[in-house]
């Protein structure tokens, strides 16, 4: 039977510290704690510079914590896994490639397949995403939000179990980064993949979420953690529910103490 809801990543009690030219110490993350279910979609939102992205790369395994761990289904992390796939808020496309030659690329990183079996995988993810009948376009091509979906299927052509977005909207115009928002709800529903997102908009994270994260200004802590108790599937008029209204100024009443905090006292209420 799949483990469905159970404990999937957990985060236990991460520090990470980074030294500095002069000889000091930057305390970028101090004693973070998560668990994210299987399949559960968690975003992430907090001050600038308080080490969203940085906690991100010690899943991903890119980065290793000073102190504490993370366990993946029980088993520490120690560096980068097939099972994980990291989405950038740059495109990161190759742009000699065309969008099959990009979307084909992380199966050809992990060299287990051949010329014929990658043919023959690649088309579902870019049909995926929407960019059927661009298969041949290069990058340069294509908009930014076309980009972006390239991106995602790339990530997603490698099936991990864990997808970790890190702003991967943020570059894109308003009108196409709701759009975008509503497309990797659609794709989570279908492959239920476990997500952690990381944004800045408090729209964004309350949209998409299961649950939303809430961190203090660095050193990043857990500040909060909100469950997020919206009926799925959604649609942007869930926008208008008194419910997502109530968890948008919750959530901002939160940044804006972390942000008076960092600033001496001094703030401004919107």
């Amino acid at each position: 039977m799949e483990d469905i809801g159970l404990e999937h990543i957990e985060l236990l009690h991460i520090t990470v510290i980074f030294p500095q030219p002069n000889g000091g110490e930057l305390r970028a993350v101090d004693g973070f704690d998560l668990q994210v279910r299987k399949g559960e979609f968690v975003t992430i939102v907090g001050p600038s510079g308080c080490g969203k992205s940085t906690l991100l790369s010690v899943v991903d395994g890119l980065v290793q914590p000073t102190e504490g761990k993370v366990l993946i289904h029980g088993k520490r992390v120690t560096g980068p896994g097939p099972d994980r796939a990291l989405v950038f808020q740059e495109f990161a496309l190759l742009p000699w490639r065309t969008i099959e030659g990009n979307v084909r690329l992380g199966l050809e990183l992990q060299k287990k397949y051949t010329m014929a079996q990658m043919r023959e995988m690649v088309p579902r993810y870019i049909q995926m995403v929407g960019l059927e009948g661009f298969e041949k376009h290069y990058p340069h091509q294509l908009s930014g939000g076309m980009r972006q979906r390239v991106g995602l299927a790339r990530a997603l052509a490698v099936n991990p179990e864990i997808l970790l977005m890190d702003e991967p909207f943020a570059a894109l115009d308003a009108q196409t980064r709701e759009i975008m928002s509503v497309e990797l709800l659609r794709i989570w529903e279908q492959e239920k993949k476990t997500v952690l997102f990381v944004t800045h908009s408090i729209d964004e994270a309350v949209y998409l979420a299961d649950r939303i994260i809430v961190m203090s200004g660095r050193p990043g802590r857990v500040k909060e953690m909100i469950p997020v108790d919206l009926a799925r599937p959604r649609s942007l008029v869930i926008k208008d529910d008194p419910g997502f209204v109530l968890l948008r100024r919750h959530i901002w009443d939160l940044l804006e103490e972390e942000v008076q905090r960092q600033a001496g006292g001094k703030g401004m209420k919107a």
